[in-house]
């Protein structure tokens, strides 16, 4: 275990923004008409956790981590079902994440899935729960997760699809960001992907109700509130397609590598 733990990155004042390098850039089969631009301009604003209202930080809960109070950084059965899933599918272990090692991954390390990455992981995760209170962590992940769009942490994501501050947000605004974490590339309310997104936010309300945090009535009202997203502003050729192709990038390298890793992406586009 020592070979694995010795060169961890240390957590103490490890949650800051990443040095900027240079941006991703998604092009043609040509390779010269640029589709997108992933560059390094982190929308972020740190807010202290009273000032997040309260069922926003609970829709998180139910959809992430609804243990989080409980476990002491990761949670066994997550993990045995992740490792079930590995062995019955082959391939890398993956899932089985609490919103501390959610928080590691995506500050301190990278998005590869591997077992020493995952034990690593582990590590930090029991040092950080010994470090920190379970509020503080939960600060730092609703400030430092990425929700898509360059928005860094829930202000930034309230203000980019909704142009409202975070404290504004309606019960079912607050399920839909809390939907995103999941795989903020491919349910952006931008690409092709809403209807996913719309189901992905009635399935956390329905969480919510079974955590206790809602009542009937306001998954009601929730439910019956329409969405009005925020016009997007950033210059881009065949969003949808270009979602898609970010979002299997996504699988493959951690948002820090695809805002500000300079790769050069070929797509198939004609």
């Amino acid at each position: 275990m020592g070979f694995v733990s010795k060169d961890l990155p240390n957590p103490d004042g490890a949650f800051s923004p990443k040095d900027i390098a240079q941006s991703t850039k998604i092009y043609d089969r040509t390779g010269e008409v640029k589709l997108y631009e992933i560059f390094q301009e982190e929308k972020r604003t740190v807010l202290d956790l009273p000032q997040i209202p309260s069922y926003v930080r609970q829709a998180t809960l139910a959809a992430e981590d609804k243990d989080f109070y409980q476990h002491r950084g990761f949670a066994i059965t997550g993990m045995l079902r992740a490792l079930y899933v590995n062995i019955v599918h082959g391939g890398t272990l993956q899932g089985g994440s609490t919103i501390t090692q959610q928080l590691i991954k995506n500050t301190l390390l990278t998005s590869e899935k591997t077992f020493t990455r995952k034990i690593k992981e582990l590590i930090l995760a029991y040092r950080i729960e010994q470090k920190f209170t379970k509020d503080q962590i939960l600060k730092l992940y609703l400030n430092e997760i990425p929700y898509g769009a360059n928005a860094y942490g829930i202000e930034a994501a309230a203000q980019t699809y909704f142009g409202i501050p975070a404290r504004s947000l309606s019960l079912a605004q607050a399920a839909l960001l809390a939907s995103l974490p999941k795989a903020p590339s491919r349910l952006s309310p931008y690409g092709g992907s809403q209807d996913e997104l719309l189901r992905r936010q009635s399935y956390v309300l329905d969480l919510m109700v079974k955590a206790g945090y809602l009542t009937p009535d306001q998954l009601k009202t929730a439910q019956a509130e329409k969405l009005v997203f925020k016009p997007k502003r950033e210059a881009i050729i065949a969003p949808h397609f270009v979602m898609y192709v970010r979002d299997l990038l996504s699988q493959h390298f951690s948002e820090q590598e695809l805002n500000a890793g300079g790769l050069q992406i070929r797509t198939s586009l004609d």
